[in-house]
């Protein structure tokens, strides 16, 4: 209100800067997890997100993602992807090489659902610019987000799996299905397989933007045919039972390193009841 005009400088503009110096100088996780929380609210506005950006706030956030707590990882992945749409972030993942690509690639494929969400709403939203759009698929983006389709009941997943696919579609129709008269990309198969499960689903705008992909598809190109069901049920097998195999690789490696942690414990007890067994029998004389 007029009567009441805001002090310069006291709005959330003003805690950008010491937000970011708490995430890199945090005492402990728990001020580095809220900090950056924070700073994935503010980064949903667009005046504040051009501030974290040119404050620097991009390199720490990526710094951040190294963090051994997963909340935390997660709440700077978070923050970043509220961030990609910045024109100089954007930048960023021109090239397939790129650590950003490859961070948010990773991450698309990762354990953490939530970490997955931010991962692929981001490369969803990446995927509507060309010339990215071409470096993800370069990147592999396409086999994560396959699985998504595929493997996924959370609506957020497959939301942003569906609409990733079809701008990764409608944007480079050639890198998805390869030129005429030669053959198809390696992900071709799995891609178009992926969109035609989707058409199927129960979720309305997953439903709606793999119907938009095929139509876009059928238009543009008349020449690609898509695989016939028996193909696509050999691809949603494969897939399921390659996810299924990683899930059992996984679990024992975890056991692994439980019963490695566990032999550990014991043998440092077994040395302490050692080392206080002969504190106790120093040859004294009684």
């Amino acid at each position: 209100p007029m009567m009441y005009p805001r002090r310069l400088g006291s709005g959330p503009e003003s805690m950008v800067k010491p937000l970011l110096k708490l995430v890199d100088e945090a005492d402990n996780e728990l001020q580095q997890f809220e900090a950056c929380m924070t700073l994935c609210n503010l980064a949903t506005l667009d005046d504040l997100k051009e501030r974290i950006v040119t404050a620097g706030g991009w390199r720490t956030l990526q710094m951040t993602l190294a963090s051994n707590n997963e909340l935390v990882q997660r709440a700077a992945l978070e923050c970043m992807s509220n961030l990609v749409a910045h024109e100089q972030i954007i930048e960023r993942f021109l090239d397939p090489e790129s650590t950003d690509v490859k961070i948010f690639v990773g991450f698309c494929g990762g354990d953490d659902e939530k970490a997955r969400v931010a991962a692929s709403g981001a490369i969803a939203m990446l995927a509507g610019i060309a010339e990215v759009g071409a470096a993800l698929i370069a990147a592999k983006a396409i086999e994560p987000l396959v699985d998504l389709a595929l493997l996924s009941t959370s609506p957020e997943l497959l939301h942003r799996a569906a609409v990733a696919l079809e701008r990764f579609f409608t944007e480079n129709t050639e890198l998805m299905v390869g030129k005429r008269n030669e053959e198809p990309p390696d992900h071709a198969l799995a891609a178009l397989g992926a969109l035609m499960v989707l058409t199927k689903c129960s979720l309305e705008p997953a439903k709606k933007a793999a119907l938009t992909a095929l139509v876009h598809l059928q238009k543009s190109r008349p020449d690609v045919r898509l695989p016939p069901p028996e193909a696509v049920e050999e691809v949603v097998k494969r897939i399921q039972e390659e996810h299924e195999a990683r899930m059992v690789e996984a679990e024992a490696a975890e056991a692994a390193e439980a019963a490695e942690e566990t032999a550990a414990s014991e043998a440092n007890d077994v040395d302490a009841a050692s080392t206080t067994i002969a504190d106790d029998d120093d040859g004294t004389i009684v």
